[in-house]
């Protein structure tokens, strides 16, 4: 027992034994730190005060009675360690030369004595001060961080807001002059300038919908269940949207073949977001591929627990410059005239809102394959699959 006391006190701790009555004397040599508290000696073998010595052990005392008293061999720690279910703070005390000592206290039983081990951590306090300042910095930059980001938001839907007034007249004042008799030439010029309005305008919704989604995954909550959208049923409607535009092309789309009245493909994510997700790899698709070639999408569910949607096209691909950042706003793949270079991104940031993936594969025998990984799901929203958050897009 003394040789533990006295290896204790060599460690500037400061060791207490509760004696029976309750009380406690201090046990072995007193560390310096202790003699600077302005405590009258002699202390060995004498009763202290712990509420005028260490006021903090007043808090800590019920706790240490509870471990002393439920397993002799068990420790109950104040603050950084926790054993039997104990856990307090540091406290702070004052020399009389008004130097601030940082406390823990650490219940401890020895044999058949019951024992308070005091020590200074000051390099606990400090690290704990430097954590806890690094947090407020953070917050401030995030609060500042998320009124920018407030601001930009109402600027472009200003912005856009302002485009959209214009170009709905223009499109608008377009449509009525196609429909007039008009000279060949004017037609054909008629036709041109509704055709990019309407691009115009496909822009317009681009943006929003990146800023929409940029939004949305910001704001999302891990604990809300995932919303649900048929995956089959969004891409059938997607190539019979986009049929007309591939036979302008003279470009064969294929879909997915018919399930035959089978249940649905059900994957996480929102049903209006996905069908743009989707449109947005075919149109592509069909922008880059050449006349009398084919796109293919297909839905693959072979996988247990996640649905892969593949855009296959038989055009001249992504340059390799360009694949590492085609997924990243403002970038540009096959044609740096072509687009906002918001499409991919905004498809990007919702695929991995909803726990999936996007990517793209050059095809051996030439042409781009792009690809969508998103999980099951049931009809109630619980995912079927597992491993989401582990899964990386593929480049």
């Amino acid at each position: 027992m003394d040789v533990d006391t006295w290896l204790l006190s060599a460690l500037d701790m400061l060791v207490l034994e509760r004696l029976r009555d309750g009380a406690f004397v201090v046990r072995g040599e007193p560390p310096p730190w202790f003699l600077r508290l302005g405590i009258a000696p002699p202390w060995r073998d004498t009763p202290l005060r712990i509420d005028r010595a260490l006021p903090f052990l007043e808090v800590f005392l019920p706790e240490a009675e509870r471990a002393w008293s439920t397993d002799a061999s068990r420790s109950a720690r104040a603050d950084c360690w926790t054993q039997g279910g104990v856990q307090s703070d540091c406290w702070t005390q004052m020399t009389e030369d008004d130097e601030a000592l940082h406390l823990e206290a650490t219940a401890l039983c020895v044999g058949s004595s019951r024992l308070l081990v005091i020590t200074r951590n000051d390099a606990l306090f400090h690290e704990r001060r430097r954590v806890l300042q690094r947090a407020r910095e953070l917050r401030l930059v995030h609060e500042a961080l998320s009124r920018e980001v407030e601001r930009k938001d109402v600027l472009v839907h200003c912005i856009v807001h302002d485009l959209s007034g214009p170009l709905n007249s223009l499109l608008g004042a377009l449509s009525l002059l196609q429909e007039q008799p008009l000279p060949e030439k004017s037609g054909a010029l008629a036709a041109i300038a509704l055709k990019a309005a309407l691009r115009q305008r496909e822009l317009i919704r681009e943006i929003l919908d990146t800023f929409a989604a940029e939004g949305a995954a910001l704001d999302a909550s891990g604990g809300e269940l995932p919303e649900v959208a048929d995956l089959r049923g969004t891409v059938a409607q997607v190539v019979e949207a986009l049929l007309p535009m591939a036979c302008s092309r003279c470009v064969r789309l294929e879909g997915p073949p018919e399930s035959g009245g089978g249940p649905p493909c059900c994957v996480a994510g929102e049903g209006r977001r996905l069908a743009r997700v989707v449109s947005n790899l075919v149109e592509n698709a069909l922008r880059f591929t050449p006349a009398r070639t084919s796109v293919r999408v297909l839905v693959h569910e072979d996988e247990p627990g996640w649905a892969r949607l593949t855009v296959e096209d038989e055009g001249p691909g992504v340059s390799p410059a360009i694949a590492p950042r085609l997924f990243q706003k403002f970038a540009h793949g096959r044609d740096p005239g072509a687009g906002s270079g918001l499409g991919l991104y905004g498809a990007r940031i919702a695929v991995e809102r909803w726990g999936g993936a996007i990517g793209y594969e050059a095809r051996p025998e030439g042409g781009a394959t792009f690809w969508v990984r998103l999980r099951r799901v049931g009809a109630a929203g619980e995912a079927t699959g597992g491993g989401a958050q582990r899964e990386a897009r593929r480049e």
